[in-house]
Order: structure tokens, then sequence, then C-alpha cells
């Protein structure tokens, strides 16, 4: 009968035909697999690939769903110049058409980077292969921390939805918040593919309950409807008394539209994720960004007309009674019969942008990798789980983003004061990087694709200026509303900017130890010396079975070994000795007195006085452990070994190796 390891490769390899692996290997791993399903292999990752259907709602959901609170965004400032004298919400139109023609532009641009860079990464290759390691560092570093805050704003706008239906869980509002990133963080171990069809359908519901309520609400005020006359009285009265330019002032306006530009995040995640499509991937994930692009520019237009020509004015969150602006527009956009379409709307958008973090749960792991794969991670965030997902990357982002939610109280327009200027600092790197790229290479079609990213770079690279002077200029007044305890809002913004060059720094520490690491062990030039002889040192405190266990591997493995016994208490040390001869199979006993009862020091100056004795010897310590059945009996027992153990780990010149003898019973 043939060996089950051997091998049976037809071009004769050594590669052993392992037996399959049992179906569970203990409750915890039934347990596991209950949760995260059953584990997929290498060869599946090609069909864990997402259609164009699926693709829309998982890594457009953040572009979509983000329209629910940039107009609100926008209303916001502008309603610090609300009073008597007149209203500076008009002015939300012209800044909305504004942010459309950004979204355009940068649709159009990053269209060429996802036909240049089909294996995703988006800003981070474009910057790295073309502006070089600092440039690509710098838009990684604010990737990374814009998807911490996609989850993060994502998550607390949906709970602002919900508390819009019901104000009373406006008090559990944090630890809410909590348990949805755990139940996403969740979802998203299990697979991208799982995922998708759990975020397929709010998000087509939301897209059109809110595209049927723009559509009633422009029906509304065409035909004057009797149902939202006090709504349309109001807008007349706002629009019909504006606030002069010269009162308004450039900074307000350029404050508005540093918060509206919140509706472009997520943008990038299509780029960033193109391996993750079905072939051909190139062509896919620009028709899903072209899609996703006319989606959110009709979504977000028409709710602000809509809010404006109701004269929607943005309420407080942090008191009583809070409703959304959806909501509002959704209450007056609807005549009374089909009132229920409010609650639609109010559940579609709390579900989608609760799911709207799942963009970041795409974005963040791989881009994550591909830094890892470049030595500027740690390793394991390149390493796929069992359901071929980047789980470390998963938990780092949960945990990272559920950080946000409880330091800003769960506040949307506390967060929204970290937002948008690292996205838009990556967008600005990429379209330059990809400006050297095309006046480099000259490929067929290049002078087309150049006029895109150039208009690109020169349209975010002037916003993110704009961002930048609005939220650090003179306090940076995000909001009339705003009181996160001592702090004002310009220290979040600040916040980003320190962070982003922490991590740079933190990336570059990383990279320098993986390389100091390749030229320690590198086996170039290397002459490897062999020991002469191996001395064995087993650690004894008493004799029993285990204990003559480990003094039989110990004579296997060395001719050279000795046992050592640190004397505590001379009873125990004559009745050891009238032991030894019958169990210890001839092996010399070393008996060190230790005066003040310690183990680990004597222990440690008889090693060196064995590593003295010759210079080409090898010291191995055998420490035998005792393993139990029931996890609580370890504490009932002595941790002299591992604690020995711990002691020589960073000892160079020591092997140590664990016997471990095993409680049946």
């Amino acid at each position: 009968m043939p060996s089950p390891f051997s091998s049976n490769s037809p071009q004769g390899d050594d590669t052993p035909e392992l037996p399959p692996p049992p179906k569970y290997h203990s409750a915890v791993g039934g347990i596991r697999q209950l949760i995260f399903g059953r584990s997929l292999p290498t060869s599946g990752a090609g069909h864990q690939r997402l259609p164009k259907y699926l693709a829309l709602p998982i890594f457009s959901s953040d572009a979509l769903s983000s329209n629910a609170y940039a107009t609100e965004a926008i209303l916001g400032i502008l309603m610090i110049l609300q009073g008597a004298h007149g209203s500076a919400l008009p002015y939300a139109l012209p800044i909305a058409v504004g942010i459309c023609a950004l979204l355009i532009v940068v649709v159009l641009s990053y269209q060429q980077i996802i036909y240049a860079y089909p294996d995703g990464g988006g800003a981070y290759p474009v910057s790295r292969d073309n502006l070089g390691t600092l440039a690509a560092l710098v838009a990684a570093g604010s990737l990374l921390v814009d998807y911490v805050l996609t989850v993060a704003v994502s998550v607390a706008a949906g709970m602002a939805a919900v508390v819009t239906m019901a104000p009373g869980l406006h008090t559990h509002l944090v630890p809410i918040c909590l348990v949805i990133i755990l139940v996403i963080t969740l979802l998203n171990l299990r697979g991208v593919r799982e995922t998708g069809g759990v975020f397929a359908a709010p998000t087509y519901v939301f897209v059109v309950a809110v595209v049927t309520t723009i559509l009633a609400g422009v029906f509304a005020i065409a035909t004057h409807a009797s149902y939202a006359t006090n709504a349309l009285q109001a807008g007349h009265a706002i629009n019909g008394n504006l606030i002069p330019f010269q009162t308004v002032g450039i900074y307000l306006l350029l404050q508005a539209f540093s918060q509206g530009c919140t509706a472009l995040t997520g943008v990038e995640a299509i780029s960033n994720t193109v391996p993750l499509f079905q072939k051909p991937e190139d062509k896919n994930a620009v028709i899903t960004m072209r899609w996703m692009a006319l989606l959110a520019i009709v979504m977000f237009f028409g709710l602000t007309y809509i809010a404006q020509q109701f004269g929607i004015q943005p309420m407080d969150q942090h008191a009583g009674g809070y409703k959304s602006v959806v909501g509002m527009v959704a209450e007056r956009a609807w005549p009374p019969a089909l009132h229920w379409m409010f609650w639609v709307v109010q559940i579609s958008t709390a579900l989608v942008l609760v799911l709207a973090a799942n963009t970041a749960f795409a974005g963040f792991p791989q881009l994550a990798s591909m830094l890892a794969r470049d030595n500027f991670l740690p390793r394991q965030l390149a390493n796929f789980g069992d359901r071929l997902a980047f789980s470390n990357g998963i938990i780092i982002l949960a945990v990272a983003a559920g950080a946000l939610i409880y330091l800003f109280n769960g506040i949307v327009e506390e967060l929204l004061a970290l937002y948008a200027i690292g996205v838009f600092t990556s967008f600005t790197l990429a379209q330059i990087g990809m400006v050297l790229r095309w006046l480099r290479l000259r490929t067929p079609g290049w002078q087309l694709s150049l006029f895109f990213n150039a208009l690109g770079a020169l349209a975010t690279g002037a916003v993110t200026l704009v961002i930048g002077y609005s939220k650090f200029a003179d306090g940076a007044i995000i909001s009339p509303h705003f009181h996160f305890g001592p702090y004002h809002p310009h220290y979040g913004a600040w916040l980003v900017i320190v962070l982003v060059p922490i991590m740079v720094v933190t990336f570059y520490k990383i990279n320098r130890h993986y390389m100091q690491l390749r030229e320690e062990l590198t086996l170039e030039g290397f002459t490897p010396v062999e020991p002469s002889r191996n001395v064995v040192l087993v650690l004894v405190p008493r004799l029993h079975r285990g204990i003559v266990e480990a003094l039989a591997y110990a004579r296997v493995v060395s001719e050279d070994a000795r046992a050592v016994y640190i004397e505590t208490s001379p009873e125990n040390t004559k009745r050891l000795k009238e032991e030894w001869d019958t169990w210890s199979g001839g092996m010399p006993l070393v008996i060190i007195e230790s005066p003040y009862r310690s183990l680990i020091g004597p222990m440690l100056r008889y090693i060196e006085a064995v590593q003295s004795e010759r210079t080409d010897d090898v010291v191995t310590v055998v420490v035998p452990e005792l393993v139990t059945r029931k996890w609580w009996h370890r504490i009932l027992h002595n941790q002299a070994g591992p604690l020995l153990r711990f002691a020589l780990s960073s000892r160079h010149d020591v092997i140590v190796t664990s016997v471990r003898y095993f409680l049946e019973k």
C-alpha cells in the first residue's frame, strides 16, 4: 500500500500528496466555519471576481450614498449667514453645478488610470511609477486615512437617517454604530461575492427611491401642488431674499464648496479594485465608473435643487428632533397618499449609508496589500484569508473606524471636518503622475489621454488648495452647531495633515527593516560554519514521566547531554539523587545551589559557563512543559519552563527546545 505522502506528480517532483483535511479540526473550528464560511482554495481566487451589476453597489456605494450628506454639508455652511437680512442658501445650486463638473473631470481622468493600470491600486502605483516613492507613499497614506473616514462617516450618516425616523435612538448612537461596523466586518471576512449579494439590493432601492423622489419634487414644484405650498413659499422667500455676494464672501463659499466635495469621495475605489472585476477587467471597470458618475450627478444635483426650491434648512444633529435634509425632501416631495415613500427613502438611505462603508472595506485591504508587497507595511497584510479576502486589512480598518466613531461621538458634521483633503491629495498626485507617463511613453492616442489627465490635475490640484485654505484659514469654521468638547473643527483637519507624514515616516521605517533583514539573511557570499559539538542542557525540576521523556530526547540529540537541577530546597535535592540513577539513563546531573531561590539567574550563569568551555559548540536548552487538557488547569502549575524560554528568547547563541508532556485524563 503506497504512503499517503508519496509523490504522484507527473513531473516527478517531491511535492507530497496530502490527505484531505477533516471537516472540523475542533469545536472552535466549527464555530469559525459557521461565522466566516468554508475555507476556499487559492485556485478559486478567479471565481471571486464580480460582474458589473454587483461591482456597482460594492465599489460605488460610497460615491452614491455621499449624496445623502453632501447637500446637507453645503447648506450647513451657508446657514451661517441665515437671518433677517437675507439668505445665502441659494448659492448651494451653483456650488452643486461646480461639484458635478468636477466629478465629470475626475471620472474622465480616472478612466485613463484604469486602462493604464489594470492591476488596480489607483493613485499609489501611478505615483510610484511616475513621481517616485515619496509621492506614492503620500498618496497611499492619504487614501488609507480617507478609507477609514469613509467607514466612520458612512455609518454615522446612516444612523442619522435612522434617528430621523426614530429620534429616541439618538442617545445610543455610538454603540449602535460600533455594532454596525462589526457586522460589516464579518460580512467582508466571508468574501467579496457573498458581500456583494447583501449590498446590491439596498443600493439599487436607494437609487430608485431618491431618483423618484427628485422626480416627485420636480412635479410638485412645476404644478405648485397644494401639499407642497408651504414648502414652496418658504423656498420663494429664501431665494428672493438673496444676500449679495460681497456680503457672503469668497471664504464662506469656499467652505461650502469644500464640504460639498465630500460627494466625490469613493470615486477612486473602482480604479483601486480593477482586479476584482470579471474579465475584461478594465472595460468593465470603466463602464461601472460611468454609471456611477451618471447616477451620482443626477442624485446630488437633484437633491440640492429640490432642497433649495423647498427652502429646506439643515438641523443640528446634537439637538433632539433631528431630521436629515434627505428626509425633509422626501416629506415635502410626496403627496399624502404616497407618504409611505418617505419611509422607503429613509430606510433605503439608512441601509445604503451603512453599507457604503463596504467600498472602503474593498479598497483599504487591496491598497494595504500592495504596500505590503512593496515592503512598506507588514507582510501579513498581503496574505489572503480563508475566504480569499485580505482579512488583516479588513480588521485594521474596522478598529480604526470604530475608534473615530467613539472619539467623535458618531456625529456626521464633526467627522466631515477631517474629510476630503486626503482623497483630493491622492487625486492630484495620480493625475500629475499620469501626465508624466503620457509625455514619457507617447503610446497610441496619448494626446487625448494627456488632455484628460492634465485637466484632472489642474482641477483636483485647485480643489486641494481650496479645501486646504477653507479648512485651515481663520480657524476653519465648519458649522455653527459644532461643539466637540474643547476642540475646534480645524483641529480635526490638522489631525489628517499631521497623520499622513507620520504614516509616510512609518512606511520608510518598515521598508528599511525589511531591507536590512534581506541583507542579513542573503545567501550571497555566505559560508556556513558547522559547530563541532552540541551541548544539551535539560532543566529538571524533579523526576516524573514527562521529565524522563525529555531526558531520552536529549540523549538522542547529543552525546553531551546534561541534566541541570537548580537547588532551592535541600530536602528535594536528596529525593532527586535517590531516584536519579534508576531513571536518568546514565546522564550526568548538575546541581546548582540557589540560595536566593532564583531559577533564571543560576541557569543563565551555567549556560555562560558551558559556552566558555569551547568556542566551536552550540548550546541547546531543553525545557520540559506540561500541557493540560483544560486551559484553566495551567494556572494551577508552576510556569518555570515558559519563564526560562522567555528569558532565553533574545539570546542568539542558545537554541531553546520545548519537550511537552500531556495530561490525558
